[in-house]
């Protein structure tokens, strides 16, 4: 099965690229641009960045960058599995 979700992040795709490379830790990954992709036995991660536009808050141009998840060959459950563990690193840099 497939499944696909979208998230914000705050900072530039630079940023975005590095936290998500540390929130992966262990997994076996590759950086393809501005795309990882994640690999566990048949399923396949996904994950595009997409820089959108600064945010003004108040006197502060927050950069925003839009995050996509797209999974492959795993259960909805898995796919879930995985978007959590990745929500819960992220959290602590700006995504949400």
């Amino acid at each position: 099965m497939s499944f696909s979700e979208t998230h914000e992040m705050e900072g530039t795709l630079k940023d975005c690229l590095r936290e998500l490379v540390a929130a992966l830790g262990h997994r076996d990954f590759e950086v393809t641009g501005d795309e990882v992709i994640v690999r566990d036995q048949d399923k396949r991660f996904v994950i595009s960045l997409t820089y959108e536009a600064d945010r003004r808050l108040g006197s502060l141009d927050l950069p925003m960058t839009r995050v996509e998840y797209t999974c492959s060959g795993c259960t909805e459950a898995e796919a879930k599995e995985f978007q959590e563990h990745m929500a819960k690193h992220l959290m602590r840099a700006g995504g949400g």
